[in-house]
């Protein structure tokens, strides 16, 4: 079965900068991940120490390395919470095996123009209940320090919960990706420059992007996206894999990932 991007996601992506398709992965498969994200999230935590010697902090907000991944912590001084763990999918073989599924990295081929893609970054957000918004931003800002093909980047996230404006979706301001890399704000902060100056923007149109568990966005590295509180008492997860040309390196890494079937 192929999952090429179709002509109408194609002039979407163009257009707007993103597209998704519903019901992508089942009810099985999501609690497998669920729980297997989970497990992650526990064993982070059994080697982490978030109020520690080790936590590096910017602008109040804690960051933390543990076992080969950069730990967010949650932005209230104190929280043991993760807000999300860059890069994720080593720490677990049914992780490492989502980022080779073909419903995840088809249709960016497409998308990107190349015959073969490999794994850029990984990410694991949690929105656990009452966590806090992210300001609008683009991703091309962040990667560019070390990446010199921002331009053939594309992202793939894959909601493991419902997301609407409840418990704090994404939301894309379409067509701002039309505009290449923007000004980010002027605030004084050393990651104010990363987050994105949507005044700005003439033409903004933010847009929601909601749906069900099992959905997959596709969106590209200079859109502008945020997300709000999450206001209920469940959590919202999501994985996020950026995708590249086959055969370059991973970021912060030498060497490109050899995908789980190729290796020895």
């Amino acid at each position: 079965m192929s999952h090429r991007a179709t002509p109408a996601e194609l002039e979407r992506f163009r257009e707007d900068g993103f597209f998704v398709r519903e019901a992508v992965f089942g009810p099985d498969e999501l609690d497998d991940l669920r729980a297997t994200v989970e497990r992650v999230n526990a064993k982070i935590q059994e080697g982490a120490d978030p109020t520690g010697a080790r936590v590096e902090r910017i602008d109040g907000k804690r960051y933390e390395r543990v076992l080969g991944s950069l730990i967010k912590w949650d932005w209230v001084e104190g929280s043991t919470g993760i807000r999300s763990m860059e890069p994720f999918h080593h720490l677990d073989p049914r992780l490492d095996e989502l980022v080779d599924d073909p419903r995840v990295w088809e249709p960016t081929l497409d998308l990107i123009g190349c015959d073969r893609v490999s794994l850029f970054t990984d990410k694991l957000n949690f929105k656990r209940p009452r966590g806090a918004p992210f300001p609008w931003h683009q991703d091309s800002p962040y990667w560019a320090f070390e990446c010199d093909h921002v331009d053939r980047l594309v992202s793939v996230g894959l909601y493991l919960d419902d997301a609407n404006g409840e418990n704090g979706c994404l939301w894309m301001m379409a067509g701002s990706h039309r505009h290449g890399f923007l000004s980010g704000q002027q605030t004084g902060e050393t990651l104010a420059a990363l987050y994105t100056d949507v005044n700005a923007l003439e033409d903004r149109r933010p847009v929601a992007v909601e749906g069900c568990a099992g959905t997959v966005l596709f969106f590209h590295a200079d859109i502008v996206h945020g997300s709000q509180p999450n206001r209920t008492q469940k959590s919202r997860r999501a994985v996020y894999f950026t995708y590249q040309p086959a055969g370059l390196p991973r970021w912060h890494y030498s060497e490109a990932r050899i995908p789980v079937a190729e290796r020895a």
